[in-house]
């Protein structure tokens, strides 16, 4: 995970649009931060796991100002399939 959450890179992706979607509403802050197939081997990724959070700036520190901080409590993840994505 990026040290800055400023810009929501899997949001760029067909597979993050539609997490988004599955996920709205979402706060202004929330990114997604993880994905990945699910799956052992290519021929069975037909489904993605999307996972987002919501996350605010950190008051303190080095990143002091930066969107860093994952707020607890509010993860939540959404499953994209290949045909949603097609």
């Amino acid at each position: 995970m990026s040290e800055d959450m400023e810009v929501d890179f899997f949001a760029e992706y067909d597979y993050g649009k539609i997490a988004l979607q599955k996920l709205s509403p979402t706060p202004e802050n929330f990114r997604l931060f993880e994905a990945g197939w699910l799956g052992d081997k290519p021929q069975d990724w037909n489904t993605m796991k999307v996972t987002g959070a919501e996350f605010r700036r950190a008051k303190t520190g080095r990143r002091k100002g930066t969107l860093c901080i994952m707020v607890p409590g509010t993860k939540r993840t959404a499953y994209v399939t290949r045909e949603e994505m097609s």
